[in-house]
């Protein structure tokens, strides 16, 4: 775990996920004979507690517990005690719990359920790192310090009055006071509070180096070559591909993946128009531990580069795909989700990477970037070292589990393969704020 930390960090220098600004997972799995759709709300701070969000999707649960464990290696087979999870009593089909992720790395919540159709087991990997320091209050600040300044007078007090009369015969008068081991005596306080301040310090300085710092990737492009540059870590493949690269513009997506060379990921580009593009490039350490890349790039004039080949696939406005959103009322920030699409015609529907669809949803600013699947925001590889498979099912009619992050404007992509082509479906959806 440590070294994997250690990776993580190298890739790092300058998320927690294979997602921008979307920290938390939503996951779609089976917990034996129960179908279970949960929430993970990431702690922003590592130690720290996570919120646990677990609706059934029958009533015939009867008791969830949850527990926390590293996703593989020493203490992966070896939970502590489960916590229970608690029942709404406005909604039996709806479980909360609070867990405490102790260390930052690749981790997994476990979920065990017990029901009418006998027990089940459910892992969900969870990256946890931490996203901020927090800052003390300034109240709290000034009374510790105004304590630490009453505390040291005391502690030279105490030893100075130890000196003056500790050796005393019983009845004689007390010594004057002694300079010498005042001024020693309040050095040595004084050095300890030094002491104390740097050790904070280090310590403080470390933490800062585990929190969470954007990915910035400095692509290189020449003619029809994109390159993404010292990539200096092992990776996982994610559906068969070591990277995912997504250049976003307002009219265009291009969903791309790029080969290893050395420490390099090189890609050949497709044909597209010039202009700003955002791009994304997603990879999943050999933790488990998924992150994603950023970058905005100025895209010359790509119409001889030719047509996109094997997975790879573009799309232009006005794109016609055969993707129905079943949207709902209404999109409100911080809710968990199942964003219903269901194919229209079916027929001729194949997998696209081995999955139905893949979704990618971006804000409009930029700010967010997820990912999906129809078990949610997962990545395949680290739910393959928690022992479980993904939901490999072709039913035309699918959901995403998702939360929107923030409030605003965003695109949904959805991508299906059809008839041996790769469809694009784009729709835009506004998000109201929290209630």
């Amino acid at each position: 775990m440590k070294r994997a930390i250690v990776i993580l960090l190298l890739v790092l220098a300058g998320t927690a996920h294979a997602h921008v600004g979307s920290p938390d997972v939503f996951f779609e799995g089976d917990a034996g004979p129960y179908k279970l759709f949960v929430t993970v709300r990431a702690p922003q701070v590592i130690p720290g507690i996570a919120e646990i969000e677990i609706r059934s999707e029958t009533p015939d649960v009867q008791e969830l517990s949850v527990v926390p464990m590293r996703l593989t290696g020493p203490g992966s087979e070896l939970p502590p005690t489960p916590d229970r999870a608690t029942r709404s009593a406005a909604d039996p089909q709806f479980f909360t719990a609070s867990l405490w992720l102790m260390e930052r790395g690749s981790l997994q919540v476990r979920i065990a359920a017990f029901g009418t159709r006998g027990p089940g087991t459910l892992a969900v990997p969870v990256p946890a790192i931490a996203r901020a320091t927090l800052v003390m209050p300034r109240g709290l600040g000034t009374l510790l310090f105004a304590l630490m300044i009453v505390l040291a007078l005391a502690i030279v007090a105490i030893v100075i009055g130890a000196i003056r009369e500790a050796t005393l015969e019983a009845g004689a008068p007390p010594r004057p006071r002694g300079r010498r081991a005042l001024v020693i005596v309040s050095a040595f306080v004084v050095a300890a509070l030094a002491l104390g301040n740097y050790w904070w310090s280090a310590v403080a300085d470390d933490y800062a180096q585990m929190t969470y710092k954007p990915w910035k990737v400095d692509p290189v492009v020449h003619g029809c070559t994109l390159t993404v540059p010292d990539v200096r870590v092992p990776v996982l493949p994610d559906h068969g591909h070591d990277m995912h690269l997504f250049l976003v513009s307002s009219d265009h997506l291009a969903h791309l993946h790029p080969a290893r060379s050395g420490n390099d990921f090189v890609q050949q580009l497709p044909a597209l128009p010039p202009g700003h593009y955002r791009m994304y490039a997603d990879i999943v350490l050999s933790s488990g531990f998924p992150i994603t890349g950023t970058a905005e790039l100025d895209l010359p004039d790509l119409a001889t580069c030719g047509a996109p080949t094997g997975d790879d696939s573009t799309w232009a406005s006005g794109d016609a795909a055969h993707v129905v959103w079943d949207r709902p009322a209404e999109l409100r920030a911080g809710a968990s989700l199942a964003l219903a699409f269901h194919v229209e015609p079916a027929d001729g529907l194949e997998p696209y990477m081995g999955m139905v669809a893949h979704v990618e949803i971006v804000k409009t600013d930029g700010s967010v970037f997820a990912h999906l699947h129809p078990n949610g925001s997962v990545a395949m590889p680290a739910l393959a070292l928690a022992g479980d498979m993904m939901n490999m099912s072709m039913d035309p009619h699918f959901t995403i589990p998702f939360g929107f992050p923030q409030p605003g404007d965003y695109r949904i992509f959805v991508q299906i393969k059809r008839q041996g082509a790769v469809e694009t479906a784009a729709f835009d959806a506004h998000v109201d704020a929290r209630r």
